[in-house]
């Protein structure tokens, strides 16, 4: 039978005689450990945003045009790759974060780059607007405007599972058809960006909560980790779509 941690209750159970002291050691190693906290949590997530922003700075000013398009598609893949591992992951590869967040900045330095020739100002009006969006989800969580209760996580499950399969379909036919089919280049494009952008705000929320309960229930700090991860993967799918609603507004 296994032993407790209360010496008398051992001794009530007849257990087989057992060191305390190791006993207690055991017990308070588990108890102390370093647990998930706000503080270690902001401090992995501006490190992942330093490399973000290092690796998207690199690309836009160090390489060639040419060499930015063709890093898009695979930086894109590999980010999307490593996201889908990082996410079912049971363990947490504070590496495999950190490699995200590099492999996505070359994607966003390169994206902002084409998008900058096409578009002049763009990129520092998109930066500007997904942190001034980003500001204002905090806000409205932090201040109780929105509420992170079950119906709300299932409407929001709900709707990205439904914009995930329509994102693909759009991808797929714009593969197929060199871009002659793509839902942004219709009339209604700015209305589904816009939809987007609104539903990249709103899981804002989710990664608040998520963190908010962590540190709730103490989990370990390597949770910090995984924490991380999720708010900087909703906020690069935050200033995509606002680049792009923005490029759809300019093009009109």
């Amino acid at each position: 039978m296994s032993n407790s941690h209360n010496p008398v209750f051992n001794r009530v159970l007849k257990a087989p005689t057992v060191n305390q002291e190791a006993v207690d050691a055991q017990f308070e190693q588990i108890t102390s450990g370093n647990k998930m906290t706000f503080e270690g949590t902001s401090v992995k997530i501006a490190g992942l945003f330093i490399v973000l922003l290092a690796a998207a700075g690199a690309t836009w000013l160090f390489a060639p045009i040419e060499t930015q398009i063709l890093l898009l598609l695979p930086a894109a893949l590999v980010g999307f790759g490593l996201a889908l591992w990082l996410t079912f992951s049971r363990k947490i590869n504070p590496v495999g974060v950190v490699a995200y967040a590099a492999v996505e900045g070359v994607f966003l330095g390169g994206l902002s780059s084409l998008f900058e020739q096409m578009y002049p100002g763009i990129v520092y009006t998109a930066v500007m607007a997904t942190l001034v969006t980003a500001g204002g989800m905090f806000a409205a969580y932090y201040f109780g405007l929105i509420k992170v209760d079950a119906r709300f996580t299932r409407i929001m499950f709900a709707s990205l599972i439904g914009y995930g399969l329509f994102a693909l379909v759009n991808f797929g036919f714009s593969m197929f058809t060199g871009g002659s089919m793509n839902a942004y280049g219709t009339e209604w494009g700015w209305a589904i960006a816009l939809v987007g952008v609104g539903l990249a705000a709103f899981t804002l929320n989710l990664d608040f909560e998520d963190i908010k309960q962590g540190v709730a229930k103490g989990l370990p700090a390597e949770y910090e980790w995984r924490a991380a991860f999720g708010l900087t993967v909703t906020l690069i799918w935050l200033y995509v779509e606002i680049l792009r609603l923005l490029s759809i507004l300019r093009r009109d």
